[in-house]
């Protein structure tokens, strides 16, 4: 994607200081011990954040279990991001073949990356902060409401670094201008906020478990597979099988809780093979139900993107060609500045329930993410017509619905933990997802009408589609969106909700977030979340996660 000839004399300088100077925390550990007062699963966002604040306690033993090792440096380069999806460190997983959308990928499919290492899906996000409207809250259960979570809020700001968008960015002060314009009401804009420091990437895993991995009650356990919980006759847990990087297996021991930090994939996938879920679904694979809860796996949901690239005609926007100068480079490298050290997420909006982000890239590279998406050829070139052209100025405006209505679910393929399970979000299963939608393009469009956008030349491309070309190419027609909709929808990567959070008997888990059934069993990952947050998730977790750790402990904060 990247010209790294020009960079490569750095990236070799970078990568001999990496391993040069990388030493290894006492907290890495070859061979656990045979138990554990806590085990955590997963060294995700959540699991990093759980693993530190429990060995603050000096008299707990704690294990953090994760299935892959360290990012490379490449992940601390923030508009790098895409660069880690189908290597080593990302679980590749793809979407199931999809009914009511998808139809301008490789057979309906998608891509659904997923961080394999120490920080998961942190390591290898957009790292775009957001903890979405109050209302967004307003039916969770008792405990999680806005106002409870608020101090939570506060404490994850501060901790994550969140920072906006430089000052002199130009796409984004024209798109603060919107907010003056007549035509716009009950709106939301804001500068693209993300959790950067010092130029690289700012995740739970540098904020807390480089902090913690030299605590001697910590031990972290890489590129170890768990493939089972176990659990005794009273439905008490008893500890983890795990599949070590050699082959061999191992059962270690949990005193007191077994915490699962595994994700939105992961953690269903696990339950389900220990037994744990719908006793009708287990049946099928000859799984014994441990416990009958019927919900897991279910409720999976997304926001669903579509891509409006925004033609310009002024030289503001960053393309493939800026990118690849040797002063941009070195601004980056010596100083820690310049569009490498952004995601390139320059304006977020709100208007009821119609999300929008502005992502100020103006080129693209078909080789690799038209692969990546898994877009057939036809359709990227459509809705992105800098395919070709690596200094042609433009920006993309990602349109969703903030609370889509479509739910869908993570179930197994098999009862080998080796195999990725069935992952259906079910996008825009639901109607009304698509009206939702068709508000939020629409209100992207609004924003353009703005002395700035004029200046620069502001221009949406409609896509040219074979599936729409019968209608006419103009986004306030509701049939040409529902086309383009269905056509190019592009998942955000917000996959959430798979083991709801609830009061009633049939969520996963309950308040305190104790798997319902089991004793001893917890879980703060994604697969809680019980409906969308208005904008990006992460930060949301982050909080959830400080908050999980009071819960175990007992403890109220101020």
């Amino acid at each position: 994607m990247w010209n790294y000839v020009l960079v490569s004399a750095l990236v070799l300088l970078v990568s001999l200081l990496y391993h040069c100077y990388f030493n290894r925390p006492i907290s890495i550990i070859d061979y656990p011990n045979q138990h554990y007062d806590y085990i955590v699963v997963g060294a995700g966002t959540a699991g990093c954040v759980v693993a530190s604040r429990l060995s603050e306690i000096s008299n707990v033993s704690v294990l953090l279990v994760e299935a892959g090792g360290y990012f490379g440096w490449v992940s601390s380069v923030p508009i790098l991001a895409p660069m880690l999806q189908k290597t080593e460190v990302d679980w590749a997983y793809t979407m199931e073949p999809q009914k009511h959308s998808s139809r301008g990928f490789g057979n309906h499919v998608q891509t659904a990356p997923r961080g394999k290492g120490l920080g998961g899906s942190g390591q290898m996000n957009y790292l775009v902060h957001s903890f979405g409207r109050p209302e967004d809250y307003n039916e969770w259960p008792k405990g999680w409401s806005h106002a409870d979570l608020l101090p939570y809020f506060k404490k994850v700001a501060d901790i994550m670094n969140v920072m906006s968008s430089p000052e002199e960015e130009y796409l984004t002060d024209a798109f603060l201008m919107a907010d003056e314009s007549p035509n716009l009401s009950n709106t939301t804009l804001l500068r693209g906020m993300y959790t950067i420091k010092s130029g690289s990437r700012w995740a739970t895993f540098h904020a807390y478990l480089q902090n913690a991995w030299n605590r001697r009650n910590l031990h972290i356990l890489t590129n170890a597979l768990v493939s089972k919980i176990y659990l005794k006759k009273d439905a008490t847990v008893d500890g983890i099988k795990v599949i070590y990087k050699d082959g061999s297996v191992g059962k270690i021991l949990a005193k007191k809780e077994v915490i699962l930090c595994a994700g939105v994939i992961n953690t269903p996938q696990l339950l389900l093979l220990s037994g744990i879920g719908s006793s009708e679904d287990l049946d099928k694979f000859q799984i014994r139900t441990v416990s009958n809860v019927p919900e897991v796996g279910k409720n999976l949901f997304d926001h669903l993107l579509i891509p409006l690239y925004v033609n310009l005609k002024a030289r503001v926007s960053i393309t493939l060609v800026k990118l690849q100068t040797l002063p941009e480079v070195l601004n980056y490298f010596v100083f820690g500045r310049g569009w490498y050290a952004t995601n390139a997420v320059m304006g977020i909006g709100r208007a009821n329930n119609s999300g929008v982000m502005l992502f100020g890239v103006g080129s693209t590279e078909e080789r690799i993410l038209k692969s990546l998406s898994n877009y057939k050829t036809e359709s990227y070139r459509s809705f992105y017509p800098s395919y070709n052209n690596n200094t042609r100025e433009g920006f993309l405006y990602l349109s969703y619905c903030l609370q889509p209505k479509s739910r869908g679910s993570v179930s197994l393929r098999s009862a080998n933990i080796r195999h990725q399970p069935r992952i259906d979000p079910a996008y825009l299963k639901h109607d009304d997802d698509v009206l939702c939608t068709h508000e939020a393009i629409n209100f992207a469009i609004e924003t353009l009408d703005t002395k700035k956008f004029r200046e620069y030349g502001a221009e949406v491309h409609h896509p040219d589609l074979e599936e729409c070309r019968h209608l006419p190419q103009d986004y306030r027609d509701i049939e040409y969106t529902e086309c383009v909709i269905r056509v190019g929808g592009l998942t955000s990567y917000h996959l959430c909700g798979s083991c709801r959070m609830g009061a009633d008997d049939r969520a996963v888990v309950d308040e305190q977030l104790r798997v319902r059934g089991v004793n001893g069993l917890r879980i703060m990952d994604a697969s809680v979340i019980p409906s969308p947050i208005s904008g990006n998730p992460n930060s949301v977790l982050i909080a959830m996660a400080e908050r999980t750790i009071d819960l175990i402990i007992n403890r109220t904060i101020d």
